[in-house]
């Protein structure tokens, strides 16, 4: 999908997209935010209400504790990408559907390719075991505090954690997994100082 097309086309044909029945009810799809120059790359599961309305991902409470945990890893929007999964909608509660990520997919790997970021940070299970290939049923404990490398072209380094949504469930910052989230955006950090990221914004 993505050949000479850039972000901007991309997010233009997610616009209008009708692959999948998330779309009868969205208001707006719900693309990325962020510097598209960076090597760092968030991707959530799914917008919610809040972000339909806006078309912003990450604008609800679960982007307020985000906002959180880059600030206090010393990140800005000027130096993360973050989009979503999939880019329309989901009422909170519900499971995605595999077809929806399925529908979806194309639109995330040609973001990749198109940024082509040195790490990625996958946020919740869906997105995690879609962007690297493992059983639905695989557990976020297993897989959380490790680097997979996602292809050997890019070499783009995935890290997989918890969601935000999870961690509010659980009390937010007082969750018990709040740290494992920090630790693993220090460890996004630490590779990518090891790779030598410097930039328009300086180094990461």
């Amino acid at each position: 999908m993505a050949g000479e097309m850039t972000l901007g086309e991309l997010e233009l044909l997610a616009a209008v997209c009708r692959q999948c029945a998330l779309h009868e009810t969205r208001t707006h799809p719900v693309f990325a935010k962020g510097n598209p120059e960076s090597k760092l790359l968030i991707c959530g599961m799914v917008p919610g209400p809040e972000e339909d309305k806006v078309g912003i991902p990450f604008f609800g409470r679960a982007g307020q504790l985000l906002d959180k945990i880059l600030l206090a890893t010393h990140l800005t929007l000027d130096n993360v990408y973050i989009t979503n999964l999939v880019k329309c909608w989901l009422q909170p509660g519900l499971n995605l559907q595999p077809n929806w990520i399925a529908s979806c997919m194309p639109y995330l790997i040609a973001q990749l390719s198109i940024i082509q970021p040195y790490v990625v940070i996958t946020l919740g299970l869906p997105a995690s075991t879609a962007l690297l290939g493992l059983p639905a049923e695989t557990r976020m404990g297993f897989i959380r505090g490790k680097v997979y490398t996602y292809s050997e072209s890019i070499k783009m380094e995935v890290i997989p954690t918890y969601h935000p949504s999870y961690l509010l469930r659980k009390g937010g910052e007082s969750s018990d997994d709040y740290p494992k989230v920090f630790d693993d955006f220090e460890l996004a950090n630490y590779i990518l100082k090891g790779r030598g990221k410097y930039g328009k914004y300086g180094r990461i």
